[in-house]
């Protein structure tokens, strides 16, 4: 099924200023902002901005600067995604600017964000999501339990900043952990920068902590938000969201379908579909049963433990926690023993509470489902020949 690549065969010749962004250039910009910019891009350091044609030229003649890829159907496609926009008429002489991209084991944040301006005065700020450093991941399991996350605060810095810079008005989006962060930084610069936010595209992010989406700034860009959340969503689920959503249809199942090259798309618009999987919903049910049963505190202590254990391989990256599964298998089992007792004991206990909950969802909608079944074959039965 056609998908943000074949929208570029659609759509390539037409000049945003014939025709505006839409919400599939948003996800365009916000898979795009995934890529490694440095060297091609001026930085929030730097003054100046390039076109995408010459930034995606420079990124070619330092191969070593495109992601490696983590799977076959994401990350290896971002440089053909790049490709295909620099050959756009379209998206060729958008200008790139005030890149940055920080990633820090000490304060666990893992932030990365740039500007695609379609003119002087169109802006939009695109927020990456996680990468595949092991740091970022865990920065994403902290905000189950922390009112804000490195990232978070970034992304607010980095928007004023931005907005200071930069006349005009502004969109905002990001995938993943991006929509999150766009967001929450709209929702937290000064009450007069605001106004200036046309819209905020949340693509399968997270959401927040109930205490956010009550706060002021937030509740004065709430009918900005536009969600959007495939079907079997797992991730845009987490935790509290706010705002329009609409589910879109993906050539993906279960939690692939997070990838945003699978999200189908038809003109400018994605392929909807009426609601959440059931599968979804009995999860994401699941998910937050067991997050209620487990106080903050302990979100922290597990999700410590837990990365304790994966950071003992010398991995910072998934790729490399990957490559020797039999030797990083022995070190987290060496780490995980010189856990304290308590603290293994904890770490299993809360384990086999979450496996309990989810297998307690599954049941339930495989139990619906049959029933399901079995009234709509009684219904036909009844009826009239």
């Amino acid at each position: 099924m056609p998908n943000i690549l074949d929208y570029l065969d659609w759509r390539g010749d037409l000049e945003f200023h014939r025709d505006p962004i839409n919400e599939v250039d948003n996800l365009v910009f916000s898979v795009l902002a995934y890529m490694d910019f440095a060297g091609a891009v001026p930085s929030i350091d730097e003054f100046g901005s390039v076109s995408l044609a010459d930034a995606s030229e420079a990124i070619k003649q330092m191969p070593d600067q495109i992601t490696a890829p983590i799977t076959s159907t994401f990350f290896s496609r971002l440089p053909l995604l790049l490709e295909k926009c620099a050959q756009s008429e379209r998206y060729q002489g958008v200008r790139l600017s005030h890149y940055v991209n920080r990633v820090s084991f000490d304060e666990a944040e893992q932030f990365s964000a740039l500007v695609f301006s379609t003119d002087e005065n169109t802006h939009f700020v695109a927020f990456s999501g996680t990468d595949d450093t092991l740091i970022g991941w865990k920065e994403d399991l902290e905000m189950s339990f922390r009112e804000v996350v490195p990232a978070q605060r970034s992304a607010v810095e980095y928007l004023e900043m931005v907005m200071s810079h930069l006349p005009g008005v502004f969109y905002l989006g990001g995938h993943s952990k991006g929509g999150n962060l766009a967001v929450f930084a709209a929702a937290n610069i000064p009450a007069e920068m605001q106004p200036s936010i046309l819209l905020m595209y949340n693509n399968d992010g997270p959401g927040f902590q109930r205490s956010v989406i009550e706060s002021p700034g937030y509740q004065r860009v709430t009918d900005k938000i536009i969600n959007f959340l495939p079907q079997s969503s797992v991730v845009g689920m987490l935790l509290n969201q706010s705002g329009h959503y609409q589910v879109v249809d993906s050539n993906e199942s279960g939690i692939m379908q997070h990838n945003a090259f699978s999200w189908e798309v038809v003109g400018t618009n994605f392929v909807y579909e009426d609601g959440l999987s059931a599968t979804s919903i009995k999860f994401n049910n699941a998910l937050r049963a067991w997050m209620e049963t487990v106080p903050n505190e302990e979100r922290s202590e597990f999700i410590e433990a837990l990365f304790t254990i994966l950071e003992a391989t010398g991995a910072r990256t998934v790729k490399e926690f990957t490559q020797d599964k039999l030797t990083n298998a022995k070190a987290m089992i060496s780490t995980f023993k010189q856990l304290e007792p308590e603290t293994q004991a904890h770490l299993k206990l809360l384990l086999e509470t979450f496996f309990a909950e989810i297998q307690k969802a599954l049941r339930s909608s495989i139990t619906e489902g049959i029933s399901s079944l079995i009234t709509r074959t009684f219904s036909r039965k009844r009826l009239p020949s």
